[in-house]
């Protein structure tokens, strides 16, 4: 068992990632290396900022832990707040964060650990 502590860890702006856009996005992995089959991290998007067009090559849950977020696929999208889980299947393409809200949002994002993650055009 590892216990991670709150004090442990970095976060990290991650604003000028190719993913993101829309405002600034800080996030902090709270797994690291001690699990081998899960990455969890917890995200943290202003108002306006989200991770656009993307998919993934697993399952990819997100629980929102503050504010107001938005969600979508090619279907449409939903507007998520605290408490709200989202499960992403591998290899729909996707996008989240704050977007357009007035709110900022922040979710934990859960992952099959070696996960791969491909930016896509809107």
């Amino acid at each position: 068992m590892k216990v991670v502590k709150a004090e442990e860890g970095e976060t990290v702006e991650r604003s000028a990632a190719a993913i993101f856009e829309g405002g600034e996005v800080y996030g902090r992995a709270l797994t690291g290396d001690a699990s081998s089959d899960l990455g969890v991290s917890v995200v943290q998007f202003a108002p306006g900022a989200l991770a656009g067009w993307h998919q993934h090559t697993s399952d990819q849950i997100l629980y929102v832990v503050g504010g107001i977020g938005k969600v979508g696929n090619r279907e449409g999208d939903h507007v998520i707040t605290a408490g709200d889980c989202v499960v992403v299947p591998a290899g729909e393409e996707h996008w989240h964060g704050a977007h357009d809200t007035g709110s900022p949002m922040a979710h934990l994002s859960i992952m099959k650990a070696g996960s791969e993650t491909t930016v896509l055009d809107g």
